[in-house]
């Protein structure tokens, strides 16, 4: 079932479902995404696909800075991401939501906990810091299920190196589609010990919070496909046959 969710310290109760796909560097979340919005539309389920920063105009262009090698402070990039995810959950995730719409998120608050906060060694204080801004810009939203691809840095570097351009049918266009054929660069350069810090914190995460699943991102994409899938379908109220898929937007 949906869980209770808060908007600017109101109960809200949604009919939607929030599902967020987390992970280092080359796990996999995009894909895993895409296939799950796919399944979802054969299933005739009201779907939305989000990615983080991008997707609303702010987003998009933060984006563009984001994404690239110019000079950006741990603090100023903490920040630029936060007002992203607000623009994010205001026009898109919280409507939709509110809506019925299930709403599929390639990245949440939790990546950023583990790569400013861990990985940008930001500290207890600052790991403090970003708790309440997670909460400030979110109304207190929590995904129903947050799904940790799970993946040794190395290798995930190593795929991250080598993906391909992204292809024009993938749903994304102008600016989010040229920005995610270089999509992590900025973090894809920094050290082995920084990645190993965001593994730590993401496995940390899944540990303390509830509703995570660690699925092993070694795995075939068609393996990680069904153990998601197996783990949605339960979350999944009966379906009306007028039921269409929304489409899809997306993010970082």
């Amino acid at each position: 079932m949906p869980v209770a969710r808060k908007r600017f310290g109101e109960a809200v109760v949604a009919d939607g479902i929030f599902i967020v796909i987390e992970g280092g560097e080359g796990a996999g979340k995009s894909t895993q995404a895409e296939l799950l919005r796919q399944r979802l539309a054969e299933a005739g389920r009201p779907a939305l696909s989000v990615h983080e920063p991008g997707t609303t105009s702010l987003g998009q262009h933060l984006r563009g800075y984001l994404k690239s090698k110019r000079p950006l402070t741990a603090k100023a990039e903490l920040l630029l991401f936060e007002a992203a995810r607000a623009e994010l959950v205001a026009e898109e995730i919280q409507p939709a939501l509110n809506q019925g719409i299930i709403v599929i998120a390639d990245r949440f608050t939790a990546s950023t906990i583990a790569y400013q906060g861990y990985g940008r060694r930001l500290g207890a204080d600052g790991r403090d810091v970003i708790d309440y801004l997670n909460n400030y810009v979110t109304g207190g939203i929590k995904p129903d299920i947050t799904f940790l691809l799970d993946i040794d840095p190395e290798e995930g570097l190593r795929r991250a190196r080598q993906q391909q351009p992204m292809p024009l049918e993938s749903g994304l266009d102008g600016e989010d589609a040229r920005a995610d054929q270089d999509d992590s660069r900025r973090f894809e350069d920094q050290s082995a010990a920084f990645h190993q810090r965001i593994r730590t914190a993401y496995l940390r995460l899944a540990e303390r919070d509830g509703g995570w699943r660690i699925l092993d991102a070694s795995r075939s994409v068609d393996v990680l496909a069904g153990q998601i899938w197996e783990a949605v379908e339960p979350l999944l109220p009966k379906a009306s046959p007028e039921q269409a898929v929304v489409g899809t937007q997306t993010l970082l």
